[in-house]
């Protein structure tokens, strides 16, 4: 495959959402809306692509100021104009950490302090957040919680450098290393040591990352990992990958085989494979989607029994089975993520799904060292410096 070609096909469909010719506004999809976290992913994936450094600086200006007019002067955090999620302080505070990843490509800052962290001042209340948001025991979006705080006192400490910042850093992994289960992940249900562990526990995962600290179970957590690889090459539970879990475990395994030489030849030809199995995910008009094998009724779950079925965790075919059955039976044939006012369809193209797919191509060449790659010419991509999803660094 021509790395130069899929390049140029990403960024030709991605012109084809811009809104009304706004250099600033993107949909998530053709059949949806735009909105500031599209913005925001939008330019993820020019960056990711290195179009970012052929900005003048007039565009970064612009681009800086079209994000912060969504930031909440008030409490400094930013806030979509509507909100489209029923969790208000999720989804504001998820934009404000795309929003500080945005900035720091752009050279930028916000306008207004963070107010909205005074409540978050002191040991305990950053205990209180965690506990109620159910981050002890690895709750639905407890993961995405848990990284939002970390990533807003590590913006607090590296533009004031005060050092409180940094020690309720430490409270923060205090927390997480008492409740860490046995896996590598948090919570002690069965799903917290498989699937739903491994991506909602990514999210602290990308926070250990950044501040260099060491994760706890690394083979455990590499054994579950690899164990979700379907025969298709994917990781989701779903037949034809989702693209939040394949980037999920394709990051995790990255980052953790230059940590370890555990079942290094494993991974390798592990992502070798997801690497085939992404790209079947492009679609004809230049961009990635969610998965090209939409379950739309029960006969597409009766046509797919030998992947549902196909692993030797008994527990992994039920999960499998159960989020078939539930797809089909709640009609949900579209994704609604919250960030736009309608939803996205499975097998279409869209900003989200582009931007992780495209992580994982960038990823799996930098750790394989382009060997056996299916691109040719392939060429070094940007990833995020600054702390959150994006953000890697591979020594």
């Amino acid at each position: 495959m021509d790395w130069k070609k899929l390049k140029i096909e990403v960024l030709t469909w991605l012109e084809t959402l811009r809104v009304n010719e706004n250099p600033y506004r993107y949909k998530l999809s053709a059949s949806t809306d735009d909105s500031a976290f599209t913005s925001c992913f939008a330019l993820f994936i020019y960056d990711l692509f290195g179009e970012t450094s052929n900005f003048s600086d007039e565009k970064k200006k612009g681009w800086a100021i079209h994000l912060n007019s969504f930031q909440n002067p008030d409490y400094g955090y930013y806030e979509p104009r509507p909100y489209h999620h029923f969790d208000h302080e999720r989804n504001r505070y998820q934009l404000t950490c795309f929003c500080l990843s945005a900035l720091a490509i752009l050279g930028e800052k916000p306008r207004y302090e963070f107010k909205f962290m005074e409540q978050y001042g002191d040991p305990e209340s950053i205990e209180k957040y965690l506990y109620e948001r159910g981050c002890d025991e690895g709750r639905a979006s407890s993961g995405n919680k848990a990284m939002f705080l970390a990533i807003f006192l590590t913006h607090l400490y590296e533009t004031t450098g005060e050092q409180k910042y940094k020690n309720l850093i430490d409270v923060w992994f205090n927390f997480h290393e008492r409740y860490v289960n046995s896996s590598g992940f948090w919570g002690q249900e069965r799903s917290c040591h498989s699937y739903h562990g491994i991506q909602n526990g990514l999210h602290q995962f990308v926070i250990y990352w950044y501040w260099g600290r060491k994760l706890h179970h690394h083979e455990a957590i590499i054994d579950v990992a690899l164990s979700l690889q379907s025969r298709d090459g994917f990781f989701s539970p779903t037949p034809g990958g989702e693209a939040c879990h394949d980037y999920d475990v394709v990051h995790t395994l990255v980052t953790l085989s230059n940590e370890t030489r555990y079942k290094r030849d494993m991974i390798l030809k592990a992502l070798l494979k997801a690497q085939k199995a992404n790209l079947e995910n492009q679609r004809p008009d230049g961009g990635f989607c969610q998965s090209v094998k939409q379950l739309n009724r029960y006969g597409d779950i009766i046509k797919n029994v030998p992947f549902i079925f196909s692993s030797f965790d008994h527990f992994q075919c039920y999960y499998r089975l159960r989020r078939a059955i539930s797809i089909v039976k709640y009609n949900q044939q579209r994704i609604n993520t919250g960030w736009t006012g309608n939803d996205r369809g499975w097998s279409e193209s869209s900003l989200w799904d582009t931007w992780f797919r495209s992580l994982i191509i960038g990823e799996v060449q930098v750790l394989t060292n382009n060997e056996k790659s299916p691109f040719v010419s392939f060429l070094p991509m940007n990833f995020h410096n600054h702390i959150g999803l994006g953000h890697f660094l591979l020594n």
